[in-house]
């Protein structure tokens, strides 16, 4: 395959001779066409000067005396020698030079003096034929000689148009998987070529913000996972250490347990937070209730409040919000952000969840008398193993993947989860539902 450089110049140079040969036809033919339509008008010309001078010189005393008029008219005119006369008997007035051929003649007829004369003039058409040659000449000789001419500044300018290609090709190259930071570089002309550097930049950005949210997310699982394994590597080992009572393995089996069990809801949260980020097959949502929704998970969850001396109130409409959705993918939903503000209120406090329903849709928002977050860590709140309290959170055994798997229902469902808080006072949840027409979105 050749090069797009050498292909768009054969291309051009193709079309170019094409047009050039179109052209030249066109040329040759016209101007052949001009020059023998000029020729006729001039043939024209000295046969109606004939009868012209005929008429001025002569009398019908004098008309037998119309041969000599006309030979010494030929005398007189460039071409008189041309020119052919004949009575209406065939009688010769004036006798023409042969021509040599090609020639080109005209013919004339007129009345004088009740006689009918017939006239004749004729050129030859070889000067015609000479400057036809002269441009032909010049057309095919100078052809070649533009088109390598054309041809050199196509190829020059298609090499310099694709330069930018070139270039961007090379640092696409040197681009790898370990390092997506490079951009490829835009031309400063606003063409079709800047436009594809700039969507390649754009794909280039979105690559590296995928790269580096698994970079991520697998340095995070692989930090989460250490303190579980070791501590289970530690409790077996104690364990075997020297034998023990019947009681003591229990315990430690036990132990060993509990650590399995957090290591498996870290690992169903991972895979949560996985089939969130590759699309699945489309979800058939039913009609939820979302008031009975509401009140049915705060009273499960009503004793762990109490047990901490918490308020949990619950306002909600009196009449039934009707929804479709994913109805386990809300209820946990649901259940982080209550679960959250559990961890997160001191005792005494309160946790207020309301539900709202409006011409959009629904609200559901969960609000505590907590310490607040920070605003900096606001922004973040939403990301996967991020902890405002570190260390509380390991108290808690929370991984940092609720809000995250949270906020990914809340635009399963095509809605929205936002946080705001003042350090001191609290925080609040906010999940918006839109309403989908006719129960499909």
């Amino acid at each position: 395959m050749l090069p797009i450089r050498l292909r768009l110049t054969l291309s051009y140079g193709g079309l170019l001779f094409l047009a050039l040969a179109l052209s030249g036809t066109a040329v040759v033919t016209l101007l052949r066409q001009r020059l023998t339509a000029r020729l006729d008008a001039a043939l024209d010309d000295r046969l109606r000067g004939v009868e012209t001078f005929l008429i001025h010189e002569t009398t019908p005393a004098t008309a037998d005396l119309i041969p000599k008029e006309l030979a010494e008219y030929a005398l007189t005119q460039p071409e008189g020698q041309l020119i052919d006369v004949r009575d209406s008997h065939g009688r010769v007035l004036l006798q023409g030079d042969a021509i040599p051929s090609p020639a080109r003649a005209r013919h004339r007829s007129f009345a004088l003096y009740g006689e009918n004369y017939q006239t004749k003039a004729a050129a030859s058409e070889e000067p015609i034929a000479e400057s036809v040659e002269e441009i032909r000449f010049l057309l095919v000789w100078s052809s070649p000689v533009l088109l390598l001419f054309i041809g050199l500044t196509g190829y020059w300018i298609s090499s310099r148009s694709l330069r930018p290609v070139d270039e961007m090709t090379r640092v696409a190259r040197s681009i790898g998987a370990l390092d997506l930071s490079s951009r490829l570089p835009v031309p400063p002309a606003r063409d079709e070529i800047s436009r594809l550097a700039e969507a390649w930049n754009e794909m280039l950005e979105r690559l590296d913000e995928s790269f580096t949210r698994m970079q991520r997310f697998t340095a995070d699982a692989a930090h989460e996972l250490r303190t579980p394994l070791a501590s289970l590597r530690t409790t077996a080992q104690l364990a075997l250490r020297r034998p023990r009572e019947a009681q003591e393995y229990r315990e430690a089996l036990e132990q060993v347990v509990t650590i399995s069990e957090r290591m498996n809801q870290l690992a169903e949260s991972l895979l949560a937070i996985a089939r969130g980020e590759h699309p699945c097959p489309p979800q058939v949502f039913t009609r939820v209730e979302l008031a009975s929704l509401v009140r049915g998970i705060s009273a499960e969850l009503q004793p762990l409040f109490a047990e901490r001396n918490l308020e949990l109130q619950v306002d909600v409409p009196a009449g039934p919000a009707y929804f479709d959705a994913d109805a386990d993918g809300l209820r946990r939903l649901l259940v982080v952000l209550l679960d959250n503000a559990l961890k997160y209120t001191q005792a005494d406090g309160k946790v207020t969840v309301v539900l709202q329903e409006s011409s959009d849709g629904y609200s559901v928002a969960v609000s505590d008398t907590g310490p607040g977050i920070p605003h900096d860590a606001l922004s973040r709140i939403f990301d996967r193993f991020f902890r405002v309290d570190p260390s509380r959170d390991r108290q808690t055994g929370g991984h940092g993947l609720g809000l995250a798997i949270a906020r990914q229902i809340a635009r399963a469902h095509h809605g929205q989860l936002e946080a705001s808080s003042v350090v001191g006072e609290g925080s609040t949840f906010r999940l918006s539902l839109p309403k989908a027409a006719d129960g499909v979105w």
